[in-house]
């Protein structure tokens, strides 16, 4: 591939996959707030957010083999932004119980695809700059979500949180036009189907990634039940309108985004790639249970930019640990397999803080999330020790020929 060709494919690849998480997020600050308006209960609305996770869950691995299999990568994902077309369309015309948790299960579908949009990317790159590559592109992440958010915010504030469907549906379609623009890189075909059997039950048995996937489940329920679903009702409850709201999630996604920045080029480098996550994971807890206490609106912006910096830092490190070293013509189905298990915290996460808030109080339900967190750190400072290696901090910024990073010690 030429430098101008592979600079374009850069480019063109980013701008995809920030309007990609526009279309699945550019809704999200208002949703639980529009729900509660159109009065349904904080169990449902649970429900509503959560059925992203479960429909992600159990996708996102199937994804992964069959676009390996098929060797088209590219076609998932045109499908992917089709369906979120569809969902929120369907959504705006006739705005209720049903059809929210239709287009959030749909949203759930194209979310599935962000496993391919990662793997494409790093493919772009040598093996040794996996990581480096997927921290980069987890950079689109918050770009794109904080644009969203902000679009939407402006959106909702002006037409009506219903409206802010619309601006999902606008960055899918351009997303789409855009794919038609990007070369995509082919693996073998023939390796590819001689190895899929194995690729398989390589990654189910893989005990390393099922406790990478454990981690990650617990660091987005904090994200999906905190920022995504009941952060927002406390919010609405001090007195926050569409803009506001929007803007406590812009906090958390620019926070969010300047800590990713920082991840590959200071943090793994100053206090190591695993204390990065442990750091991230204790922070969240300190967050969980004082952001239901926040006495006015600037205390929960406070800790809703600390909940970005935290969740980065944990995720982050975890979403690249999970393809470092493993060969392309595996990345997809590890990622698929990887992406499926933690989606399962997307979807638990809000269930069970609307749970909680039913039966006890929302307070206990943050509580019970922050607990969570705490656990992950030391399971994550307990099971995962970096092995000695003097080049390490050198080989996560691909300068020499990586060996396995970390060595998960199962007792």
């Amino acid at each position: 591939m030429s430098n101008v060709q592979f600079r374009l494919n850069i480019v063109l690849f980013f701008i995809m996959t920030v309007l990609f998480f526009i279309s699945i997020s550019a809704f999200d600050p208002f949703i639980s707030s529009y729900a509660r308006d159109l009065g349904i209960s904080p169990l449902v609305i649970g429900n509503i957010m959560g059925v992203t996770g479960l429909a992600s869950m159990f996708i996102r691995f199937p994804v992964g083999i069959f676009s390996d299999l098929l060797n088209k990568r590219m076609l998932f994902i045109q499908i992917g932004l089709l369906v979120t077309v569809v969902g929120w369309i369907i959504a705006f015309i006739n705005p209720n119980a049903t059809t929210l948790y239709l287009a959030k299960f749909l949203d759930g579908i194209t979310g599935a695809t962000w496993v391919l949009y990662t793997v494409m990317f790093a493919s772009y790159f040598s093996i040794n700059n996996s990581a480096k590559a997927v921290a980069f592109l987890a950079l689109a992440d918050y770009v794109g979500a904080l644009m969203g958010s902000l679009i939407g915010g402006i959106v909702a504030n002006n037409y009506g949180y219903s409206y802010s469907f619309l601006v999902a549906v606008f960055a899918a379609s351009i997303a789409l036009v855009l794919t038609f623009f990007l070369k995509e890189k082919k693996v073998e075909k023939q390796r590819v189907k001689h190895e899929m059997k194995k690729t398989i039950l390589e990654q189910i048995t893989d005990r390393n990634l099922w406790f990478l996937s454990l981690m990650a489940i617990i660091a987005l329920m904090a994200s999906f039940g905190m920022r995504v679903t009941f952060t927002p009702l406390i919010a609405s409850d001090l007195g926050a309108d569409a803009i506001t709201l929007s803007w406590l999630s812009n906090v958390f996604l620019i926070a969010g985004g300047i800590a990713t920045c920082l991840s590959g080029i200071l943090f793994y480098k100053k206090i190591g790639l695993i204390n990065t996550a442990i750091i991230g994971a204790f922070l969240q807890f300190v967050i969980a249970i004082l952001t239901p206490f926040a006495p006015n609106l600037i205390i929960l912006f406070c800790l809703q930019a600390l909940s970005g910096i935290a969740f980065s830092l944990n995720f982050t490190v975890l979403l690249s640990l999970s393809i470092m070293n493993v060969p392309e013509h595996k990345q997809s189905t590890r990622m698929g397999l990887f992406q499926s298990l933690f989606s399962f915290g997307m979807f638990f996460g809000p269930v069970l803080m609307g749970i909680l808030t039913e039966v006890f109080s929302r307070s206990l339900s943050f509580l019970v999330i922050g607990v969570l967190s705490a656990i992950s750190g030391i399971l994550m400072k307990i099971f995962i020790k970096t092995k000695e290696n003097p080049n390490l901090k050198d080989d996560i910024n691909g300068d020499h020929e990586l060996g396995s990073p970390i060595n998960i010690q199962h007792k």
